[in-house]
């Protein structure tokens, strides 16, 4: 019977050979650009009831759950690689997790009674393939992935990972004032800033998407994290949370309204005199800051914005 190592090897081969191609093009017969790999068709054509009842025993035990897991991981790595402005909570991530269960009930279903035909295989991903547009789509809005109707080849919008040094210098850091704790709010995968803040005897953390968790780096989507209030001395976001913001506050269908509660959940989480250190600036919601009765400085620098709470 196939193992869980074998079944996960094969997801991943699939994706890969997929990661280029865009789901949402279709060509003029209706068909997808996606497609089966010759290695899973090999396995649905020839080994559909080794799938198959490797997914009744694993229905069993917690290798269902970690195959469950598995594909959800792989997944969202995969769509945000090609989009960073995708964003999925844990709400999300459950109905993600429902597409692939009707997925292996179905190849349960199916190679219980024979090795599937052609059509079976087409029809099979063509379904799947539906039901993860209608996810993105119910997920992250139509406006989004307009650009991906397009062309056949994926549109990549990516993030840069900055050099610690140069990051301290755009944000005029001054590292014998700075107050901890630091939080940085999408430290990228390799955390540079943190790990040189940590390296430099300074009590730093990082929150980011693409990261390994450990005891002071946080994988998790910054919008389901809890900023408990007066926590922060310092938080930092260099090209992330602000550029975020932005997004959806000029997107038609943005979600605004959740950003602008976690951009003040962000400030109240900050202790007296602590700053929030973000770039780009955000004058359409800093001016209101402003012009409220808030109890918070702004300071302006050249491509960075101060917010320091005063009490």
């Amino acid at each position: 019977m196939l193992t869980l190592e074998e079944v996960q090897y094969q997801i991943e081969n699939q994706l890969f050979h997929n990661r280029n191609k865009s789901l949402f093009y279709t060509l003029a017969n209706g068909d997808f650009v996606l497609e089966p790999s010759e290695e899973t068709l090999t396995m649905l054509k020839h080994k559909s009831k080794e799938l198959s009842d490797f997914i009744t025993a694993a229905k069993d035990d917690s290798n269902y759950q970690d195959l469950l897991d598995f594909v959800v991981e792989k997944n969202v790595k995969l769509f945000l690689k090609a989009n960073q402005y995708l964003n999925f909570n844990d709400e999300d991530l459950r109905e993600l997790e429902g597409v692939y269960r009707l997925l292996f009930n179905q190849l349960q279903q199916l190679g219980a009674q024979t090795e599937l035909s052609d059509s079976e295989v087409d029809n099979l991903f063509r379904a799947h393939y539906e039901n993860l547009q209608s996810f993105l789509l119910q997920t992250n809005g139509e406006n989004l992935f307009k650009k991906y109707k397009e062309s056949s080849d994926i549109l990549s919008i990516q993030c840069a990972e900055y050099q610690s040094e140069f990051q301290i210098e755009l944000l005029n850091i001054d590292l014998t004032m700075i107050q901890e704790p630091i939080l940085d709010v999408g430290c990228g995968s390799q955390a540079h800033l943190v790990e040189f803040l940590r390296a430099n005897g300074i009590e730093a953390y990082g929150i980011d998407r693409g990261i390994d968790s450990s005891n002071y780096l946080f994988n998790q989507n910054w919008l389901e994290y809890n900023f408990k209030p007066n926590t922060w001395g310092t938080i930092i976001s260099h090209m992330a949370f602000s550029n975020h913001f932005m997004h959806h506050h000029l997107r038609p269908d943005g979600d605004f309204e959740t950003y602008a509660k976690k951009y003040m959940e962000i400030l109240q989480s900050l202790k007296c005199e602590g700053s929030f250190l973000y770039g780009p600036s955000l004058f359409f919601i800093e001016e209101i800051l402003m012009s409220s009765n808030q109890p918070y400085s702004i300071e302006f620098m050249e491509n960075t914005t101060k917010i320091t709470k005063l009490k």
